[in-house]
This record gives C-alpha cells, structure tokens and sequence, in this order.
C-alpha cells in the first residue's frame, strides 16, 4: 500500500513561552520541525506538513536554508488539531496507509515509523504506548482514589492507519471533541491496535523537554 504521513504543526506553542510556536524552536542549532521531517525521508514515502497559514512563508523561508529536508506539501490547518489532520487527509489517497505525527516529536526513530505502518497495514490501525510508570489516581466527587498502572498506557504518535477508514471515521464524528485519531478511530466502529512505543519519543511541550531532546541528540 502506498504511504503517507500527516505531520501537524500547527500549535502556537504558548507553553514554550517563545515568540515563535514551538515546532520553529531551535533543537541544536536547527529548527525542531526540520529534525521531524528528517525522521520521515524514506523512500516511497509522501509527507503533507499541515501548519498555521499565517506561517507558512516563513517556514518556505526557514527551508532555503536547510539541508537534507525531504520534499513535503505544506497544507493550511484548521482551528483545530482534528481540523488540521482533516485537512492534511483530504491529500491521501484511498487504500492508502498513513500516519500521523506530532511535529515537536522530533526523537521518534526510523525502526519505530517502519515497525507501526507493517502493524497498519496489518491490523488496520498502530499506536504506539508505553506503560505507565507513575502511581495513578482518579479524582471522583468524593475525593481520589488509586487505579492500577498496569492497566493504562500512555500514548504517542505516529498513530497509522488505512485511509479509507480513516477518512470514513472523520465523517462519522464531531471532531473537534477529540485529541487524537485514535480516539476518532475507535469512536468510528474501528479496531485500535497497539504496539510498544519508545521513551525517548517525547513531545516537546515545555522548555525542560528542549533539554532532555538536546542530551538525548547529542548521545546517539
């Protein structure tokens, strides 16, 4: 099947208290969103890069100065993440796999892009997770109370899945109430499969998380 990838960027990053939305933030000298779509120059692969239209000249700017960026359609996003994706969809083809990534996860590793569309197109869907490390409680009307970790998984991105269903699942619901594709997936009908994510895999959200990206980096 042929394949696809979705990268959202279109945050304005107000946690990373910068000027800049945070996928232009720098990650050793260049751009986070320059390090991403490096992860996904493999061959026989489209990248579509849906960002917020008011940014997309600069960062046509920021390219002229970048080596090693693979070719992508740059798409205008919508108001929400939901939208932007939707937007980004309207690009893939049907009978199709794709993925969708968050931009400012820049760590992801080739092995696990590769790992999720054999799974995709598969099982139909892959998400990578990761079991959780912390004690977890649950606020109720009274109070708290403790849930066992072992049954909750956290979840990333890139979150793959076959186009036709895909598209069909974002027709079937309001999807502005939802975070993330899988959510609109299995809210569709559909099956969602898991596959073990990785740690280093972080969203970068806040300004400790540059830190941890950087020493990670810079230890490969």
């Amino acid at each position: 099947m042929k394949r696809f990838a979705i990268l959202v960027a279109g945050g304005t990053g107000t946690r990373m208290q910068g000027t800049l939305p945070k996928q232009f933030m720098f990650l050793n000298g260049e751009a986070i969103l320059a390090h991403t779509l490096r992860k996904f120059s493999m061959a026989d692969l489209e990248i579509i890069l849906v960002m917020h239209s008011e940014y997309i000249s600069y960062w046509e700017d920021q390219c002229k100065t970048l080596f090693n960026i693979p070719t992508h359609r740059l798409v205008a996003g919508g108001n929400t993440r939901a939208e932007s994706v939707s937007n980004g969809l309207s690009f893939v083809p049907e009978n199709s796999l794709v993925a969708i990534h968050d931009a400012v996860r820049p760590l992801c590793s080739e092995h696990l892009i590769l790992k999720l569309f054999e799974a995709g197109e598969k099982h139909g869907s892959a998400i990578p997770v990761l079991p959780c490390k912390e004690t977890l409680r649950v606020i109720t009307e009274t109070g708290s109370n403790t849930v066992a970790r072992e049954n909750y998984r956290t979840v990333q991105t890139p979150q793959v899945f076959k186009s036709t269903e895909l598209k069909k699942a974002f027709q079937k619901n309001d999807i502005s109430q939802y975070t993330d594709e899988a959510s609109i997936f299995e809210n569709a009908g559909y099956y969602i499969h898991l596959e073990d994510g990785e740690e280093s895999n972080i969203k970068i959200t806040v300004p400790s998380d540059l830190i941890f990206a950087s020493a990670f980096q810079n230890h490969l």
